[in-house]
């Protein structure tokens, strides 16, 4: 019998729940469908998303028995209905695509609004693509909501957090609300500083935009597709009802007429039991059907040796021999910035040169006289894909591109534009996007580019904000990124076998939509510098894990230093030769061995990291705490413990109960000595595993599996 404590496996009573609200949306005369009038009035009846017109809101007439429906068929476990309302008094016409899902208990949709009649509309305003009332099972159950920080470059990103929502015993409702002001004020406290990137238009630069809101037994997960500036807001009344909502943040503009706006994605998923069954459902949910596949397969997450562009072509052809000659196995070869413009100047890392002037796409000749290919084909002759990093949408006033077309850039202010100053790319534009079509999909077909890494180190709201003409907030937002997804949506389609890796100083630009088309190799930027803390990155994996199971960073790790390798596994991983000189491999004793050991064990964890994902201690960054955590390979009975005794802990030993184990006699085996036991099920969850580690600093990996009879 399997234990499903905590595991993705999801149960009738989830499917019948989400199905009956989806009834209630598509045929409000089919009731219930089942579910107990206590259970259906768990929701709003209404439509689950809001927005006014003029002084008009569409609460007035936008109801589920008046839509027009059309109802597509299933593919590939979804289907698709469509819903359109239609309003004469302002002329606006509504339309949501709502999407369900036959094996999991989500759903999720994105809400169009358009101007039908002869002349502008009134404004549209006070668009919340989600506005729903929940309300606990049980009548006065303080709701928890459960949420990870952004990537702002700190030891503390995507640090899992969790928020009672009840401001105190004296005083309970209580509301938690997303939104620039208040993450400003957020952002001052956690910085220390009021003169630190207080805000970001980056969608998960200071909140990750997915949210867990538990109510006693069972919960509602939330997220957004969008790769903009957004508020979430959940209210609760503290009687057990809590108001949620959520959309794009600046938006009021008059429709033009034949003119329409799209909403945030918006996905809901339900669950029942322990939040962190919720959490498992959701990333089986999401690389079902928010990962990009290649060929049709699910994307597999690289070990990828990083490598500076600046570096002139000599030195990565012999980079590429040394490894090919020690028998690495990576699975790319990374050439990150530096490579293109015209700069004579050295730039021999992240910390020298003239890199950070972007725009200028050609490669640069100094560097790498016979172009990138002879780089691309070492790799791919030893093995290895080739990745190229590009910066498309950020450009520096001065190259050709900035010069020739002036109308394709946003910028920050009015005044004349100054030298080297920073623009931002119109993808709005469809001059601007081909260009950027253009230019990038040339750079892969011309250089053999299987991964195209995306960077975006610039704050776009600025850019946004001032480019709005009066009357017409939000709509640069809004086209920009319309045109983002469809620009790499159309490199896809130009390269089949393409994986997109998408950076933004980190991982400032994780979101539903983004995740659809990409994924996130380089998680944080905190990462970047070699006197970070190892104990950082467990945090940043054991929180983004919660929500996202593919997504990598480097552990930046002197030789011999297991731990810190080990600190920054997760389904991939970016671990060089030379770890941006931390190591030099020129040297007699290089540890070559070794370094294959960690990029050996690396690849076995891999599939672990694509299952089911349990904590086994809270997720801080305290010097003298333990953090360890459990993958389970659902359906396989198969996974990996991974443990680590901070420096500063005064424990030698600590027993872990396991999660999510069927019944039956498994076979563990210890990665360090090799040494194998057995135990079975029962006994691991209930006595548990006991890790012994008697040095501080240290680290343990126990594989698990149970034998095939």
């Amino acid at each position: 019998m399997e234990h499903r404590m905590g595991s993705s496996s999801v149960t009738p009573d989830e499917m019948e729940f989400i199905q009956s609200w989806i009834r209630r949306l598509t045929d409000p005369s089919a009731g219930t469908g089942g579910v107990s009038a206590a259970g259906a009035a768990r929701h709003s009846d209404g439509a689950p998303f809001s927005f006014a017109c003029g002084l008009r809101s569409s609460r007035e007439w936008l109801k589920p028995e008046d839509a027009k429906i059309q109802h597509g068929e299933w593919c590939g476990g979804k289907r698709i209905r469509t819903l359109r309302w239609a309003d004469r008094e302002t002329s606006i016409a509504c339309e949501m695509e709502l999407t369900e899902f036959s094996e999991f208990p989500a759903m999720e949709w994105v809400v169009r609004v358009r101007n039908v009649g002869g002349s502008d509309s009134d404004p549209v305003c006070d668009f919340k693509a989600l506005d729903i009332v929940w309300k606990g099972a049980k009548e006065g159950e303080m709701p928890e909501l459960r949420r990870s920080l952004g990537s702002d470059g700190r030891h503390d990103d995507f640090q899992y957090l969790r928020d009672e929502l009840r401001q105190s015993m004296w005083n309970a409702p209580r509301t938690i609300r997303m939104d620039s002001a208040h993450n400003e004020t957020f952002r001052k406290v956690r910085n220390g500083s009021a003169s630190f990137a207080l805000t970001d238009g980056r969608p998960s630069a200071t909140w990750l935009p997915f949210f867990n809101l538990r109510t006693g037994e069972d919960g509602l997960i939330s997220a957004l597709g969008w790769s903009g500036q957004w508020f979430a807001e959940f209210a609760h009344d503290g009687k057990g009802t809590t108001t949620v909502s959520a959309g794009m943040e600046h938006l009021a503009l008059k429709l033009r007429p034949g003119e329409a706006i799209r909403s945030p994605r918006i996905l809901l998923l339900y669950w029942k039991g322990e939040p962190v069954h919720g959490h498992n459902v959701l990333r089986q949910f999401l690389l079902e059907f928010h990962s990009p596949r290649i060929d049709g397969k699910l994307a597999e997450m690289p070990i990828c040796n990083g490598a500076w562009g600046g570096t002139p072509t000599q030195g990565h052809l012999d980079t590429i021999s040394a490894i090919a000659q020690h028998g690495l196995p990576y699975d790319y070869y990374w050439v990150d910035a530096g490579w293109y413009g015209t700069s004579t100047k050295p730039c021999p890392d992240v910390f020298h040169g003239e890199w950070g002037i972007t725009g200028d796409w050609r490669v640069n000749r100094n560097y790498h006289p016979d172009g990138l290919k002879p780089i691309s084909d070492a790799a791919h002759k030893a093995g290895m894909k080739f990745l190229l990093w590009i910066e498309p949408e950020r450009a520096r006033y001065g190259t050709p591109v900035t010069l020739e077309h002036p109308d394709w850039f946003f910028r920050r202010g009015t005044e004349a534009p100054k030298p080297n100053e920073d623009l931002l790319l119109d993808l709005g534009n469809p001059a601007a996007w081909q260009w950027a079509v253009e230019t990038v999909s040339t750079l892969i077909a011309e250089n053999g580019i299987d991964c195209y890494r995306e960077d975006f180190n610039t704050d776009p709201s600025p850019f946004w904000r001032n480019a709005d003409a009066e009357g017409r907030k939000g709509i640069v937002e809004m086209r920009f990124i319309e045109g983002l997804y469809a620009f790499w949506d159309e490199l896809r389609r130009r390269h089949p076998g393409l994986l997109i890796d998408n950076c933004a100083s980190g991982g400032r630009r994780i979101e539903l939509e983004t995740i659809s088309r990409s994924v996130a190799l380089w998680r944080t930027d905190y990462n970047c510098f070699p006197f970070m803390n190892p104990d950082a990155s467990q945090v940043h994996g054991a929180g983004l894990h919660m929500w996202l199971p593919l997504n990598a960073t480097s552990p930046m790790a002197k030789s011999g230093d297991t731990y810190q390798v080990r600190s920054a596994y997760s389904a991939g991983l970016v671990f060089s030769v030379d770890e941006f000189g931390l190591r030099d491999w020129h040297a007699p004793d290089f540890p070559w061995d070794w370094l294959r050991k960690m990029i050996d064990e690396a690849k076995r964890l891999r599939p672990c990291f694509y299952g089911d994902f349990y904590p086994l201690t809270p997720c801080v960054i305290h010097p003298e705490s333990w953090l360890a955590y459990q993958l389970l390979i659902p359906g396989k009975c198969e996974g990996a413990i991974l443990a680590f005794r901070r420096a500063e802990s005064p424990m030698g030993s600590a027993t872990f109960q396991l999660c999510g184990l069927p019944e039956g006699t498994y076979e563990l085996e210890d990665a360090d000595s090799g040494k194998t036991w057995q135990a079975t099920g029962e006994e691991l969850r209930t006595a548990g595993l006991a890790l012994n580690m008697p040095e501080p600093r240290s680290s343990r990996i126990v594989l698990y599996r149970r034998p095939r009879s």
